[in-house]
């Protein structure tokens, strides 16, 4: 992968973060002034961000990078700023997850999306936190 795009998709990385952070802030009150469709519109991007980070092929980030990119770090500085200092988004690097992991993990995000779904009925429900949990289990070992 080029190095355009490891900043990018870092970028991309770090815009997510504060979106969580400022999500995060809303359940103890610090944003409670924010409009709810706006709160609703966080967890739909961070959450489909989540299940798509590692489909997106490297051909579409060369497409993407070089114009959206500038307009994304402005944004993300712009954020900071607004957000405050406390809401730095650098982390020590992880390690890296097999892809049987990622898989796993991935399966459990779309089941907890899933699991948002106002209009399932309690056997639907079951089923699915019962395959979440059998997820989890495999997940530990």
């Amino acid at each position: 992968m080029e190095e355009s795009n490891h900043s990018f998709e870092k970028d991309l990385e770090q815009l997510i973060k504060l979106f969580k952070k400022i999500r995060e802030r809303t359940s103890t009150g610090e944003f409670a002034h924010l409009d709810p469709m706006f709160i609703q519109n966080l967890d739909f991007m961070i959450n489909n961000y989540e299940m798509v980070k590692n489909s997106i092929p490297p051909e579409a980030l060369d497409q993407m990078a070089a114009p959206f990119q500038a307009i994304l770090r402005q944004f993300i500085d712009k954020l900071k700023q607004e957000l405050g200092e406390d809401f730095d988004t650098e982390e020590p690097d992880v390690p890296e997850l097999n892809e049987e992991r990622k898989e796993l993990l991935n399966d459990v995000q779309k089941i907890d999306m899933m699991l948002k779904n106002p209009g399932l009925s309690e056997e639907e429900i079951n089923a699915l936190l019962d395959k979440r949990s059998n997820l989890m289990k495999n997940k530990d070992q």
